[in-house]
Order: structure tokens, then C-alpha cells, then sequence
């Protein structure tokens, strides 16, 4: 295995189809794809690309995420605080143990690391 991995955002092969839990959406119809781009071997942390489209739902977040939006429009909406935009170039942390409700403004793509507890 090479020290370095470089990939081709534009090339990634065919994506992993999902949606949002059901009763957790509370708007539209979302779905996503995610295209997983590596893994560690014992399954901690894993990167990849994940593309989003069609409304509005709680995340229950339950992993560590940094991600950076690549696409698109969004918005994040914490219980009690203002809805936060996030659009091309922002970067942010998501953080076990929270809720919000994503909403999509614009098909949104976003370059992820997620950390699992293991």
C-alpha cells in the first residue's frame, strides 16, 4: 500500500444508494449516495463522498465527522439556534451525542472522515 492515496472526485465509480430512516424525515423525500473511498482495517475511520437530495430530516449523530461541501446548499438546524447555510468551501465538525435537522436547499455533496468508537 502506497504512504499516499489520490483519487479522482469525477471518477468514482458507482455510489451506495440510501435514504434517511423514515420516521425521522420531516420534509420531502430525501435520498443520498455515497461513494466509501477507503477504510481503515479495523473499521474506525472511514472517508469517502456523499451527495444528498430532496428535503429535510433529524440526524441523530452517533459518529465523530469532519466534512467539507463540495456542492451544493444545505442547511443545519440545531434545536433552539438559528438555521446555519453551509454551501461550497465550508468545513465543520459533527459531533456524537447531538441532533439537528438537515435541510437540503440544493443537491449537496460533501467530502467526509468519520471516526467510529470501536
Amino acid at each position: 500500500m502506497d504512504a499516499l492515496y489520490f483519487y479522482d472526485v469525477t471518477k468514482l465509480g458507482t455510489p451506495e444508494p440510501g435514504a434517511p430512516v423514515p420516521d425521522r424525515v420531516v420534509e420531502g423525500a430525501p435520498t443520498n449516495k455515497t461513494w466509501e473511498i477507503e477504510v481503515t482495517p479495523d473499521g474506525s475511520v472511514s472517508t469517502g463522498i456523499w451527495e444528498v437530495q430532496g428535503g429535510a430530516w433529524r440526524v441523530v449523530k452517533e459518529t465523530w465527522e469532519f466534512c467539507t461541501i463540495i456542492e451544493g446548499e444545505s442547511e443545519l438546524i440545531e434545536d433552539g439556534k438559528e438555521p446555519r447555510r453551509i454551501t461550497v468551501g465550508d468545513s465543520f465538525i459533527m459531533r456524537p451525542g447531538h441532533s439537528y435537522i438537515w435541510r437540503v436547499i440544493t443537491p449537496t455533496k460533501k467530502i467526509y472522515v468519520i471516526r467510529e468508537d470501536v
